[in-house]
């Protein structure tokens, strides 16, 4: 099959896959209203239980080596089957939101077994050049995360039941389409190892580059999430026109382009070295933040776009690394296992992010996701990394 082809079809599905998070995320309110939820923190707590979710599932995946034990594309579709349903069963009225949050944490716990597998499975297919795949993968996840602020910014009113109805049908349709793929057979791992976790640490190259990959995910997930808050006080502070929304999706869907950039020159000069050139550039960024308000409306916004390129861009540069410096046969158990720790240090950042806010101003904040880039650029050096 045409390489082309087989990314494209990887993309689609990883895409339609991650869209049960996404979509789903951005009607919160919506399914709180249709089951009647009314609680503290609603909002919060369901975004918790997906991302918890896919914690304590990516955990199970690693620890069972699902990706690496069995048919990567079979697993990659099952899982997807799963998630669907799970999101799917909040259409059924009148839940309580005990089996509301059960339904978002079960979508979250069988997402583990589509975007790390989905790397897994891209990093097969292109052995030569993953960084580029990878980039290209990645960039498509961002656009999904960015989505939602554009539907937001025309204020079009779509029915949550239709959102989660669509989502859902798509998701079955990339797992099938995975299963068309000559996607890579099973490695040769026959039984459950759970001590590779600890020997994947022990090597040096693999720690080094899950180090910069933690230092990554301190920044992403906070930065996307606290984004529009940036974008308001901005505008309240200098009392101008601004369509948060649509600036978000911007920002954010910038990311995609310093994906693929970044994918490409790490072919050309040597992966640790660009990803270094973004983790500093992201970092600088945040440090930057402070100062930012003093910028005109023009140097503020083409600051931002700066930042949302810079601070993805690393992702899928961080994911090679890991895929290239973990033990032979067990890839899909390394991404799945890093990218499981990557999303709770998300879940550390935006709580505290969230206490900070409330003793002082947005922009002074940020300062402090400048601890996970610099600490990820530190990480990774040529003798770590050899």
């Amino acid at each position: 099959m045409n390489k082309t082809l087989v990314l494209t079809l990887i993309v689609l599905s990883q895409f339609f896959g991650t869209s049960l998070w996404f979509s789903s995320n951005a009607i919160l309110t919506e399914i709180a209203t249709a089951h009647h939820l009314v609680s503290k923190n609603l909002l919060a707590n369901l975004t918790i239980a997906t991302q918890l979710g896919f914690i304590i599932g990516s955990l199970g995946y690693s620890l069972l080596n699902i990706a690496d034990r069995f048919y990567a594309n079979r697993v990659f579709s099952i899982s997807i089957l799963l998630a669907s349903l799970a999101n799917a069963a909040i259409l059924i009225p009148n839940l309580s939101f005990s089996i509301v949050f059960s339904c978002r944490f079960a979508t979250g716990f069988f997402l583990a077994g589509v975007y790390p597998v989905g790397m897994k499975i891209a990093a097969h297919f292109f052995p030569k050049s993953v960084s580029k795949a990878l980039g290209v993968l990645v960039g498509a996840l961002v656009l999904g995360t960015a989505f939602p602020y554009f539907i937001r910014s025309f204020n079009i009113n779509l029915s949550w039941f239709f959102i989660i109805f669509i989502s859902s049908s798509l998701a079955i349709v990339g797992g099938v389409t995975m299963l068309f793929l000559n996607t890579p057979s099973k490695e040769n791992v026959q039984k459950i190892n759970i001590n590779i976790i600890p020997k994947l640490f022990k090597n040096k190259a693999f720690k080094a580059a899950s180090i910069g990959y933690f230092g990554h995910m301190w920044e992403l997930y906070t930065f996307w999430t606290f984004l529009p808050l940036l974008i308001l006080a901005y505008k309240n502070e200098h009392q101008i026109n601004l369509n948060v929304s649509l600036w978000t999706f911007l920002i954010i869907s910038s990311g995609a382009i310093g994906c693929v950039v970044a994918g490409k020159l790490a072919l050309r000069k040597e992966t640790f070295k660009v990803t270094k050139t973004s983790l500093l550039i992201s970092a600088t960024c945040c440090l930057i933040c402070p100062f930012s308000f003093w910028f005109t409306p023009y140097v503020f916004l083409a600051y931002l776009i700066i930042w949302g390129i810079s601070v993805v861009a690393d992702s899928p540069l961080l994911s090679t690394l890991i895929n290239k410096t973990s033990l032979k046969n067990y890839n899909g158990t390394a991404l799945t296992l890093s990218t499981c720790i990557g999303f709770l240090m998300t879940i550390i950042s935006i709580y505290f992010f969230n206490l900070l806010l409330k003793e002082m101003n947005i922009q002074y904040v940020f300062i402090f996701l400048a601890i996970g880039p610099m600490i990820g650029f530190l990480s990774l050096t040529k003798k770590s990394l050899s």
